[in-house]
């Protein structure tokens, strides 16, 4: 099946297929929706946990700002004033979720939720929760190698393969786009017939990603403290890097990593009960389990945010109330 600029294919056994997941990102109107998709060359559970880990953001990519360069009151602002975020994580019905939360305005805290939906969805928190709609899944070609499509609203300019600019992508491979996917002058090299020479960043480890030494000499502007150009671009080259399938036995899981320790455990369970007992993973039956968004919001202090945020984790929904100013430039 072909929607929204997704093929669809099921290979499993059964003669009538499972449902789609209803992904908000994938069931936009003809002419609203933006999906690009962009190789990545390392394990595809690797790759994944960058997108579901929140405490990285504050010194990858934020490492050479200043709150007070922030308009006041805002989520960039909190993100720079305090680094490190404590968290809480649950289970889902088709995932699991995560809040990490810090200090905001006089009497809230600034929270961030995020969402993994089986088998290989995530949501990024990224943006105002309530007004943000992305979905990003993240696919293996094997096992050192996987391409991940964003799916979002069409919003925004791409590059194409090549390097020109054009409005937002309408088919898959047309260019990294979508929100905060890899930053303005990002590109894709042209597809090849090669089983991996599809959806190849330009700036890629061949050349370094594109370091600019003198920006991170200065320490100064967007891309200072790595001098590589874009968010989505500096989690590229640290994925990458960390080898094509890391080393497990040499990791020192600590709190910042709750929501990467319980999506492993959820990831291992639904294996073991599909290979032991037949029983179907979560959300294969069950659509409306990718009912959901991600995003941030201040709530107020003690507040139990799972209640709090239970109307804007909704998808679907229409808040003209909110203002996405309130997330600054950082993280809107």
């Amino acid at each position: 099946m072909e929607r929204a600029g997704i093929v669809w294919v099921y290979m499993g056994a059964r003669a009538t297929p499972p449902p789609l997941p209803d992904l908000e990102a994938n069931m936009l109107p003809d002419g609203e929706w933006n999906v690009s998709a962009t190789q990545r060359e390392c394990n595809w559970l690797q790759a994944l946990e960058g997108d579901i880990d929140t405490s990285h953001f504050g010194f990858l990519h934020m490492g050479s700002h200043k709150p007070e360069d922030q308009p006041g009151e805002t989520f960039s602002y909190y993100a720079l004033i305090d680094k490190a975020p404590k968290y809480e994580v649950l289970d889902t019905a088709g995932g699991v979720m995560y809040g990490a939360y810090r200090n905001g305005r006089p009497g809230e805290d600034y929270w961030r939720v995020a969402q993994f939906i089986l088998p290989f969805y995530t949501m990024p928190p990224q943006g105002l929760l309530g007004k943000k709609v992305i979905a990003r899944c993240w696919v293996p070609m094997d096992d050192t190698h996987i391409f991940f499509v964003t799916m979002s609203p069409r919003n925004r300019a791409f590059q194409r393969p090549g390097g020109a600019e054009a409005p937002a992508a309408r088919s898959a491979g047309a260019g990294p786009g979508g929100p905060g996917a890899f930053g303005f002058g990002s590109r894709l090299l042209p597809n090849t017939s090669d089983w991996y020479g599809r959806f190849r960043l330009a700036a890629n480890a061949a050349n370094d990603y594109g370091i600019d030494r003198e920006v991170q000499r200065r320490n100064a502007g967007t891309n200072g403290f790595t001098g590589i150009n874009g968010i989505g671009l500096q989690d590229q080259c640290v994925t990458e890097s960390m080898g094509p399938i890391y080393d497990r036995s040499n990791e020192r899981l600590g709190t910042s990593d709750s929501m990467i320790i319980r999506v492993r455990r959820r990831l291992l369970n639904a294996a073991r009960a599909l290979q032991q007992h037949g029983i179907t993973p979560p959300g294969v039956d069950d659509p409306a389990a990718y009912h959901v968004r991600a995003g941030g919001a201040f709530l107020p202090k003690g507040a139990n945010w799972v209640e709090a945020t239970q109307g804007l984790r909704a998808a679907f929904v229409e808040h003209p109330e909110l203002d996405p100013a309130i997330s600054g430039p950082l993280t809107g």
